[in-house]
């Protein structure tokens, strides 16, 4: 089995083909901070639940139901999904679900090729970490998300330069034990003065994922004194599907929150959230154009 710390490398380690982005420009496009995490919503009342690892064979239905409740959320999709899956590979369903998730308002951003620790790789392998995706996405869309999150929240001060260089949003959340931007294990609940939702979903503890919910979305606020929430959660999980999301629907509507993209609960215009990849410029035609 060939498997680098924490994360895939034998397919991983290959280049995808399609268009190569290494020489795209990287303007900065508006106004929200490049290469610096990103931990909580700014918009008053707005609540962006967002997913990570997908696609899965859970998608689909999770789709469906936030089709049905009229949900916005975002997905953090990996460019070489899990169990060796290339993300762009013309057999696999994948295509067409990324372009269902878009075609649908939900907002595509990066998760990386290979889900590896990013700290555990020079700027060349994280560099290309980001490309390899890149590639993915065009050959889906026709072009590029500027926003990511790193694989198990794990982008130290190096890593964040690096990702900030190609011009990316780092969208982090806060450790439930040490209220730091690191991945630990531990099923801590944490304070309600952070800034984030993260459920732990992955640990299978979802009466925690629903305490630690509804903990966030009944107190005053987030550390900014804002009204407003980051979520965290995995699509790769039938429950984290079928269970906690109805659940955070349910709740974050009847309290009156506003169930959003995570552009949207920045205030950031939706044409900066993806990139031209001949200009690397902010799209302006947001029909998407891929070639799978």
């Amino acid at each position: 089995m060939c498997l680098e710390e924490f994360g895939l490398a034998c397919d991983g380690s290959k280049w995808p083909p399609g268009f190569n982005t290494s020489a795209t420009p990287r303007p900065k496009l508006g106004d929200i901070p490049y290469g610096k995490r990103i931990r909580s919503c700014t918009v008053e009342n707005t609540l962006a639940l967002t997913y990570d690892d997908g696609p899965s064979q859970w998608t689909l239905g999770l789709l469906d139901m936030l089709k049905e409740n009229d949900v916005k959320a975002t997905f953090f999709v990996s460019g070489m999904k899990l169990y060796n899956d290339l993300v762009n590979h013309r057999s696999d369903k994948t295509p067409a679900i990324v372009r269902r998730m878009y075609n649908e308002g939900h907002q595509i951003a990066g998760h990386t090729w290979a889900h590896l620790d990013m700290d555990q790789l020079d700027s060349q392998q994280r560099r290309h970490e980001l490309v390899k995706g890149e590639i993915g996405f065009i050959d889906i869309l026709g072009f590029f998300p500027t926003y990511m999150r790193p694989p198990f929240n794990i982008c130290g001060a190096e890593c964040e330069t690096d990702v900030g260089e190609l011009g990316y949003h780092v969208v982090s959340r806060m450790d439930a034990a040490t209220s730091e931007g690191t991945w630990n294990s531990k099923l801590t609940l944490p304070r309600k003065t952070s800034n984030d939702i993260d459920g732990r979903d992955w640990a299978g503890n979802y009466t925690y994922a629903e305490e630690q919910f509804m903990a966030r979305i009944t107190s005053k606020g987030n550390r900014q004194g804002v009204r407003a929430w980051l979520g965290l959660a995995h699509d790769t999980h039938h429950q984290s599907v079928y269970r906690w999301t109805p659940f955070m629907i349910k709740n974050a509507k009847e309290r009156g929150f506003k169930l959003v993209t995570v552009g949207e609960c920045l205030n950031d215009p939706e044409e900066n959230w993806y990139r031209d990849p001949l200009t690397g410029g902010a799209l302006h035609d947001l029909s998407p154009k891929g070639t799978l």
